[in-house]
């Protein structure tokens, strides 16, 4: 039986195991204590903070705006939970943040909610404290940040994905289905003569942000020609659903351009 040594090279640039949330950030309420100019700026200045930090997608103000506005969407409406998932889906944010500003003696505060929009429930509320204005531009980041270690990821691999390889006369389906704790179970479907045979097996994968890995072994084989697979590929998602490999197994020289989507 030959071993099996799949080195999968993407033809594309390498990309994180987690897909960006996406976030919606309503304009902050000035309320009687700034101008709605200024607040506009410092949502901007808030706004910025979550981009840089890279693990959050923005929608973009205008869009957002043009929808809140056809939607005559009242901000009375940010009570109903029916109406908040409604304009959430509609602008494509996995998460809305709304945010006012308030005052009490002298302090100043700016209080931010972050709404789950599938659950339309509270995921994170924090306040930003001010003895003075001044003091937004360099306490923002801190503050952005907050929220951004809250932010749930969602895990790209998670669920079963497919692809064929077919090299020197063999004809192979694999089903990698990937579970928690960097464990996955590796199913493959072969022609053995003219009976088609599955054979299935536990492994292990792990990704640094570069480099996806991938082992299994199986024991008593039933499929001649595969008793285990070591992958080391660059990865790269062509879709949330898809992505290619050009595969270079251990008997072949040719590398086969390998498509996986998920089922």
């Amino acid at each position: 039986m030959k071993k099996l040594m799949l080195f999968l090279i993407f033809c594309t640039v390498g990309t994180f195991l987690y897909a960006n949330p996406s976030i919606a950030v309503i304009d902050f309420d000035s309320g009687n204590y700034c101008t709605a100019q200024n607040a506009v700026i410092m949502t901007d200045l808030f706004r910025n903070e979550l981009i840089r930090s890279g693990r959050a997608d923005i929608v973009d103000r205008r869009n957002m705006n043009r929808i809140i506005d056809e939607l005559r969407f009242q901000m009375s409406d940010w009570a109903d939970p029916a109406r908040v998932k409604q304009i959430g889906l509609m602008i494509g944010a996995d998460y809305l943040m709304t945010g006012n500003f308030d005052m009490l003696g002298t302090q100043l505060y700016l209080v931010v909610q972050m709404l789950d929009i599938e659950t339309s429930r509270a995921l994170y509320s924090s306040r930003m404290v001010l003895n003075n204005w001044n003091e937004y531009d360099w306490k923002v980041k801190a503050f952005a940040d907050e929220f951004i270690k809250k932010l749930p990821q969602k895990e790209l691999f998670t669920g079963t994905w497919s692809g064929d390889v077919a090299y020197g006369g063999s004809f192979d389906t694999y089903e990698i289905t990937f579970l928690g704790n960097n464990r996955c179970t590796v199913k493959v479907i072969g022609l053995v003569g003219c009976s088609e045979i599955s054979q299935e097996t536990q492994g292990s994968y792990s990704y640094d942000g570069t480099i996806f890995k991938l082992n299994a072994l199986f024991r008593n084989t039933k499929i001649p020609h595969i008793n285990s697979i070591q992958w080391i590929s660059v990865l790269s998602f062509t879709s949330d659903a898809s992505f290619n490999i050009l595969a270079k197994p251990a008997s072949t020289s040719n590398q086969i351009r390998v498509t996986f989507t998920k089922n």
